[in-house]
């Protein structure tokens, strides 16, 4: 008997967020007859699908052992950068290709600033948080970037059948990245380089060189995210995607990845963030204040922090 009250403890602590998320549901559709409607919830996934793409690049570089509080500044500016190129005239796949070429630029620098210098990627993400964030308000000096062709809005806007482009895009790009990190050599060097670096290291993985392209591609994500935000909102606002850094590491963690590093999984990252897009989704139909869904959300982080530190010592 006491084998098994152990491990019903032991699966209620691995998936508490996940018995969170169905509590909350089942409340939202007691309190809202909005709630669970086909309308509501394909919204709620269209939603979190551009944010669920940098999620990607955020979890795989938590799994690595480092963070990124950059993507949404960077985000910010792919979304300007492509569309000041469309503005002056540039073909719209030269703009598109340009910006994720940016993104993927600046997680160069992250990554090899971070890896060669081993600095703690805490403070150059945060300091780079600031200064593309400002880059991208002094190149359209603060003002969104308007005028876009209309047949680019199409690219977010359009949908196969009753699915919309975006969830297309979320689900190609889940797929590929979960292949990426389960069955090939890269995204297992991901998880050692995370799990302990000298075994890493003593293993024959080149630490600087994984680090390095996780920043890339989390970058590259950030410049796809870009596009596709500027495509929705058909501009490019250098104020969009405002703490999103925040919003996918909490994903991330709500998901299970921990914080340490070597450990998670994007299946995870997914219902993490779509726990956060239901909570946000819940708090607006039932006219929750702006200020209080921020102290709520951050409770919720917190709470998601807390519960992922007391996973990892219940497992050592």
């Amino acid at each position: 008997m006491e084998t098994k009250s152990f491990d019903l403890k032991k699966f209620l602590m691995k998936y508490v967020m996940y018995l969170f998320l169905i509590l909350m549901c089942i409340v939202l559709t007691i309190a809202s007859d909005k709630f669970l409607t086909l309308t509501n919830l394909m919204t709620i996934i269209k939603q979190i699908s551009i944010q669920s793409i940098v999620a990607i690049g955020m979890t795989m570089i938590i799994i690595s052992g480092n963070i990124d509080l950059s993507v949404g500044s960077l985000v910010a500016l792919c979304s300007v950068s492509c569309a000041m190129l469309m503005n002056k005239g540039l073909p719209t796949i030269i703009a598109v290709l340009a910006a994720v070429i940016i993104g993927a630029f600046v997680g160069f620098i992250t990554g090899g600033v971070t890896a060669k210098l081993k600095l703690h990627s805490f403070l150059v993400t945060l300091a780079l948080m600031t200064a593309l964030r400002g880059l991208a308000q002094t190149l359209t000096n603060g003002r969104p970037v308007a005028g876009l062709p209309s047949s680019f809005g199409k690219v977010a806007s359009g949908t196969v059948g009753p699915i919309p482009l975006l969830v297309i895009y979320m689900i190609v790009l889940y797929a590929i990245f979960m292949y990426v990190m389960k069955y090939t050599a890269f995204g297992r060097s991901i998880y050692a380089v995370g799990s302990n670096q000298e075994s890493a290291r003593l293993s024959g993985i080149n630490i600087e060189k994984v680090k390095t392209l996780v920043f890339i591609l989390s970058g590259a994500l950030c410049g796809i995210a870009g596009v596709l935000l500027t495509a929705k909102v058909r501009s490019g606002d250098p104020t969009c995607a405002n703490a999103w850094e925040m919003d996918t590491i909490a994903g991330a963690i709500i998901g299970g990845t921990d914080m340490n590093g070597g450990e998670g999984k994007l299946g995870g990252t997914i219902i993490g963030l779509l726990f956060v897009g239901i909570l946000a989704n819940g708090m607006v139909l039932l006219g929750v204040s702006a200020y209080m869904q921020s102290v709520i959300k951050g409770l919720v982080i917190f709470m998601a922090v807390i519960i992922n530190s007391i996973q990892k010592r219940s497992q050592g």
